[in-house]
């Protein structure tokens, strides 16, 4: 079974919410002007000398004004909920707004992270290699301090008790007529003047 459609309801569908605005205050105009009309046939007939007839046109009039004040509410319900979904709609639009500069400031961020991150890394390899060459310096340092530490006459010195080292006997000193006679690195005797003439 097929629905049939009609013009006028097509046409209804494509009306925006500000010409249906605009249509319904002409129709509140219309109806307010209806309703001042009725009112004044009203007065007419209740100051009428045929009362029953008076009384039937009355009792018209009245429902008719209480259709036309059904109207003028509903225009008033339409106008009022008209302007209702405006305001949701520029509260919607801003929010829109909102939601995509806060989608930018988050990209943003996450760039600026993304930077911030890589300059990290960057300063702590930096940091790293500052401190091996710290390091590499200090060494460095104390094998200088060491090496101007240790003068020419010590080196001399060092050479000799080395060469001195190296003798198995050595004259040390002499008590009467015998002498102390140093052996190898631990062993010592007393000899007489005459044995250290062959002993030497």
């Amino acid at each position: 079974m097929s629905t049939m459609v009609y013009p006028r309801e097509e046409a209804l569908e494509r009306l925006s919410q500000d010409e249906i605005v605009l249509n319904t205050k002409a129709v509140m105009q219309g109806l307010e002007t209806l309703r001042g009309e009725h009112a004044q046939l009203l007065n007419s007939l209740l100051d009428c000398t045929q009362p029953p007839v008076a009384q039937e046109k009355s009792g018209l009039l009245r429902k008719s004004l209480e259709a036309i004040e059904l109207g003028l509410g509903e225009a008033q319900v339409i106008i009022a909920l008209s302007s209702h979904l405006s305001a949701v709609e520029s509260e919607k639009q801003k929010l829109r707004a909102q939601v995509r500069r806060l989608i930018q400031e988050n990209q943003w961020l996450r760039d600026e992270l993304a930077g911030t991150q890589h300059k990290l890394h960057r300063s702590e390899q930096s940091v790293a290699q500052l401190e091996e060459e710290k390091k590499h310096l200090e060494f460095m340092n104390q094998i200088k301090k060491f090496d101007d530490d240790v003068s020419p006459s010590e080196e001399k010195n060092q050479i000799h008790s080395l060469s001195t080292r190296k003798k198995k006997k050595m004259y040390v000193g002499s008590y009467s007529k015998n002498l102390l006679v140093f052996l190898g690195a631990t062993k010592c005797c007393w000899v007489s003047a005459d044995q250290w003439s062959t002993f030497n």
